[in-house]
């Protein structure tokens, strides 16, 4: 008989249990879209701060598609281009955070760990993607802001998430059949009579 507790079975984690990792990737994309659009919004803020333009941090991140020319822009395919790019990046740090914290119960344990983990994207991203890829976000991102805004997209992935959880939770109390799915699967036999 083997040790089970959780999702760890004699000290390997099952990531992959279908019926527990879609949700937990679902609910960690939709959390990193919020915390991007956060994000965002603090970037846009600090631009306003500086008294730079407000489509400035997209057109930055939009330079990764049109060039050097998206930093001179006005709001134009580049500002969309690059909102689209941060939010697509953030969704998939999201659901990549989803999928490896999505089950820790404790509120206080997921935000300081979504707010290593963004912490730890900024570091990465700047050393091996934006390096790589687009090495102007390295040389006109603003340090100070870019910083704070990681650190309170990481929040928002663990906040959320938790705030998520419970959510659903009382949804499913006050609405009964309206749980998760695995939930209605236990309730049809039972109210068919078969068991």
């Amino acid at each position: 008989v083997p040790n089970v507790q959780g999702n760890v079975v004699q000290g390997r984690i099952h990531w992959w249990e279908l019926n527990r990792a879609v949700p937990r990737l679902l609910n960690g994309i939709e959390a990193g879209v919020i915390g991007g659009i956060a994000m965002l919004a603090l970037l846009v803020s600090g631009s306003l701060w500086r008294g730079d333009p407000w489509w400035l941090p997209s057109n930055l991140l939009g330079s990764t598609f049109y060039g050097t020319r998206a930093l001179s822009a006005g709001p134009d395919r580049a500002t969309l281009a690059g909102g689209a790019l941060h939010v697509f990046m953030t969704g998939s740090i999201g659901g990549a955070f989803g999928l490896v914290c999505g089950g820790i119960p404790h509120r206080r344990r997921l935000v300081l760990l979504g707010t290593l983990a963004g912490l730890m994207w900024q570091g990465l991203a700047d050393a091996v993607v934006w390096r790589n890829v687009n090495p102007l976000v390295l040389l006109y991102a603003p340090q100070p802001t870019t910083l704070f805004s990681h650190a309170l997209f990481g929040a928002c992935l663990g906040y959320l998430k938790s705030h998520l959880k419970s959510h659903l939770r009382n949804h499913s109390k006050g609405h009964p059949g309206r749980g998760f799915p695995t939930a209605q699967k236990e309730a049809a036999p039972a109210a068919d009579g078969l068991e």
